[in-house]
């Protein structure tokens, strides 16, 4: 039976000094459970207000969740039970945010039609809104099958709204601890999760201090660097940073902790506790405390040794082949006896200086030359003693013209000569120079060809055969005039 209060003794001093103690009772006692606190505020509001029935919901989504009850094993409805918001006698403490008393439903012809008292016949009813972090979370609410023609006293609609106060900070408290609960449990299995990936990753982790300390070190690390985990905490990663890449590492570091940057990667070498030198890739990145003061590096670092040394292999065949390429394009260009521009490439000099000829408007002249009676001089001392004096023509040409002409062999004992300028005097200073020349079997003479391309002629006004034709007739007539010759082309 529930202890029955004297409604006319509600107002008494005992009487509110007997609701504060229990007040204060269920508010101070340590309850091993919300559910034993649930039904603490239930047994002990019920008794003191004289009820049958109590009851605390949960309100989410307009539905009525029975999160506790007692008394009502007649109505069958147990904690757990959900209803429709509208179908309750709380959808008005809902609706109007405040506490509700109903006295003699039955009696009422709009309240006696309501779903709860055609179902269950409770005619009397208090209930206030538990309010949890300013927000309606449910109701404690208290009901009777027996009217209460007197209605409700002030004293005990007070008592029950400071008990609804009171419970909407047990619930509150109660769901921070289960936050609580619920992100150490997620904490948790981060960290293991975290621990897991950490340890078992292929490439190397370091979690490191501000300082450099390594505070955590993975089994792929102490691979890449030659230590056991507990050598490597025994020191910080300067010590095993090649000095040629420390302070390099150092600034980037510093970068991080002033906020300049985020994070950074660089290419690095460790030095091994073996002493040999190994290439690292390492990325950091920085983990903060909620004030912003730094707690720990994450480092990230991956053996890229085998990729260097493949890299500068790669770089030196590159290289080698450049070398390679860049000789044979030498060789192409150039005749293999004389050292001289070969035909070929004197042909595509040749085009270029008639292309700045014509976009200068400067003067060119052509030079082609021959050896005097070369054959003879072949036949007389053979033909080692010809590819001698053909070298030593070449080199007496290109000392004599140094960096006025473009010299080249043409073919045979015939050479070309390309001048920036009219060439009559160098042409005579060059046949002069090879008749003085010494050391041979006998002397040599050359005959020379000039061809001219006058200033101020377009590119279009002398084609390339036009002036070889020209310098061709001009050696043709000087070697026709008795040898030893500089003839000039008319036009």
């Amino acid at each position: 039976m529930v202890k029955q209060v004297n409604p006319d003794a509600e107002d008494r001093p005992g009487v509110q000094a007997m609701r504060l103690r229990e007040l204060h009772r269920v508010l101070v006692t340590a309850h091993a459970a919300p559910d034993i606190a649930y039904a603490d505020f239930i047994d002990t509001g019920r008794r003191i207000l004289g009820m049958e029935i109590g009851l605390i919901s949960r309100i989410a989504d307009n539905r009525f969740h029975v999160l506790a009850i007692s008394g009502g094993e007649a109505t069958g409805i147990r904690p757990g039970d959900i209803f429709p918001l509208s179908d309750t006698y709380c959808a008005e403490v809902i609706a109007s945010a405040s506490s509700v008393t109903l006295n003699r439903v039955g009696l009422d012809r709009v309240m006696c039609l309501h779903p709860v008292y055609r179902r269950f016949g409770l005619e009397s009813y208090i209930a206030a809104p538990v309010w949890v972090k300013e927000r309606i979370y449910g109701t404690l609410a208290f009901m009777d099958a027996r009217p209460r023609p007197e209605g409700f006293g002030s004293g005990e609609v007070e008592f029950l709204e400071m008990m609804a106060t009171a419970l909407g900070r047990v619930v509150e408290r109660d769901l921070a601890e289960r936050d609580r609960l619920l992100a150490e449990k997620r904490l948790d299995t981060a960290a293991r999760l975290f621990g897991t990936a950490f340890d078992q990753a292929p490439i190397g982790m370091a979690l490191v201090a501000p300082d450099g300390r390594f505070l955590k070190v993975n089994r792929a690390l102490c691979r890449i660097c030659g230590y056991d985990e507990t050598e490597l905490l025994a020191i910080d990663f300067q010590q095993i940073t090649d000095p040629d890449h420390l302070q390099s590492d150092l600034a980037l570091l510093q970068a991080v902790l002033r906020g300049e940057r985020a994070d950074y990667r660089i290419e690095k070498r460790y030095i091994r506790k073996d002493g040999r030198r190994v290439w690292v890739e390492l990325s950091v990145s920085l983990v903060r405390d909620d004030d912003g003061a730094p707690l720990y590096f994450v480092s990230q670092i991956q053996d890229i040794d085998n990729k260097k040394a493949l890299l500068a292999e790669l770089e030196r065949r590159q290289t080698e082949v450049e070398q390679a390429n860049h000789r044979l394009e030498r060789l192409a260009a150039t005749d293999p006896l004389t050292g001289l521009a070969n035909r070929r490439a004197f042909m595509a000099q040749f085009e270029s200086a008639l292309d700045r000829h014509a976009a200068t408007g400067r003067s060119l002249c052509l030079l082609l030359i021959d050896i005097d009676h070369f054959k003879a001089f072949n036949d007389r001392f053979g033909h080692p003693a010809g590819d001698t004096a053909l070298s030593r023509v070449a080199a007496a040409m290109t000392g004599s013209l140094g960096e006025n002409g473009i010299v080249a062999r043409h073919g045979g004992e015939e050479f070309a000569v390309l001048l920036p300028e009219a060439g009559y005097a160098l042409a005579e200073r060059l046949r002069c120079d090879i008749a003085r020349l010494r050391d041979l079997p006998a002397p040599v003479t050359i005959s020379i060809g000039l061809g001219p391309c006058p200033p101020g002629s377009g590119r279009d006004d002398i084609a390339r055969a036009e002036l070889i034709a020209l310098a061709d007739r001009a050696l043709y007539a000087a070697k026709a005039a008795g040898r030893n010759r500089v003839v000039t082309a008319r036009r």
